[in-house]
């Protein structure tokens, strides 16, 4: 007996330095998750750099800005699309409710205490006065507003983009239950119908009202593979399915397609109007230049991880990727420190060097502090 187990952990190693050998982490994910993971979360941090797009958009800077803003849009959709990749083949690892159990510790848990870090954050300066003396002047201290503001992220916008995932998480248990074999073409489907159902169509519709005055209403939509779930299942089909070149040439060109009518079509836009902010008709994570353009990237990055063959720089992707939940959390706390102190550094917030500094200083920055948190039992839990 002592004799089979011991060759049956000589095989697990064995099998585990093969997939290691092939581009698989030890966790049998493939290494371009680990790619995608930190060129995701890299993205976000740009994208919240880039803080002259929505406030500057008649400055020399903002059409760069703008080129900026939507190469990096990619970002939330992607994330969405590896919960996708990841997920729903749980049950190859665990039970539902140790998936849950987990999910709640990794990612609830977590999302509530920064959300009470971001109320304490956003009215830091009211806190102050009030602890020197001086009279409240706008702190909301009722029971129903801080809760309404704590649920709804309004203290740390960034953080609204956790209530869809906890959608996700909780739907995830049912695509799971559909027949491992059968998952990719039953994804496939809903995912054809629904790109054109839900995002073709009203997309086009849309454009036909906006400048042609031709105004037909469109109330379909298929409910399964609705905005974030659109990301969830193509991000599984994607990450389980070899495409052909053709195929994987078409998606490009419609990613292409994509971020091309996001930057010119925001520009645009906005340059016409006379509100002086930025037209975001052509914006939109749910929009259709934005599911086109992310799928693409998704599909570009697999492809180019994929074929990362270098321990050290898998081993480098890796070791990133276990910073890269905590960056998303802790960076704009650090974008806004720089932004309130630019004036000692003598950059101009629309600018590219604004954008780059003000990027590697939060992210080494929120790195840091991660490292730090992780050090302290029990707090270490708010960073995993």
């Amino acid at each position: 007996m002592g004799h089979q187990a011991q060759r049956s952990k000589s095989f697990q190693k064995n099998t585990k330095i093969k997939k290691i050998e092939n581009g698989k982490t030890d966790s049998g994910r493939v290494a371009y998750i680990s790619v995608v993971n930190v060129i995701s979360a890299i993205a976000v941090v740009i994208m919240h750099a880039n803080v002259s797009f929505w406030l500057e958009c008649k400055t020399p800077f903002w059409p760069a800005s703008n080129v900026i803003e939507s190469l990096f849009y990619f970002a939330v959709p992607v994330f969405y699309m590896l919960s996708g990749a990841t997920l729903i083949d749980y049950r190859d690892r665990c039970t539902t409710k140790e998936y849950f159990i987990r999910r709640f510790k990794k990612a609830v848990i977590p999302f509530m205490v920064w959300c009470v870090v971001g109320w304490l954050w956003a009215y830091r300066k009211t806190l102050w006065a009030m602890l020197i003396g001086k009279p409240n002047t706008g702190l909301d201290w009722t029971f129903t507003g801080v809760l309404n503001g704590l649920l709804n992220t309004n203290y740390r916008d960034i953080y609204r983009f956790f209530i869809p995932l906890f959608c996700i998480y909780l739907i995830i248990p049912l695509f799971a239950l559909v027949r491992k074999e059968k998952r990719v073409k039953v994804f496939t489907y809903i995912v054809g119908i629904s790109l054109v159902i839900n995002f073709v169509v009203p997309f086009i519709l849309a454009l036909l009202n906006r400048y042609a005055g031709i105004t037909i209403t469109w109330r379909y939509e298929i409910f399964v593979g609705f905005k974030y779930l659109y990301y969830v299942l193509i991000g599984y089909v994607l990450h389980n399915r070899e495409l052909k070149l053709r195929y994987r040439l078409i998606i490009y060109a419609f990613a292409v397609a994509g971020l091309l009518t996001h930057i010119i079509g925001t520009y645009c836009e906005t340059m016409a109007s006379t509100a002086g902010y930025v037209e975001s008709f052509y914006k939109g994570y749910y929009n259709l230049p934005c599911v086109l353009y992310s799928t693409g990237i998704f599909l570009f990055l697999k492809q180019v991880g994929s074929k990362i063959k270098s321990k050290k720089v898998i081993g480098l992707f890796s070791l990133l990727q276990g910073y890269t939940f905590p960056i998303y959390l802790i960076h704009r706390y650090f974008l806004d420190v720089f932004e309130e102190h630019l004036h000692f550094t003598g950059l101009n917030r629309a600018s590219f060097e604004y954008v780059f500094f003000a990027t590697i200083f939060s992210l080494l920055l929120s790195i840091l502090t991660t490292i730090l948190l992780r050090l302290i039992p029990g707090v270490r839990r708010i960073v995993p």
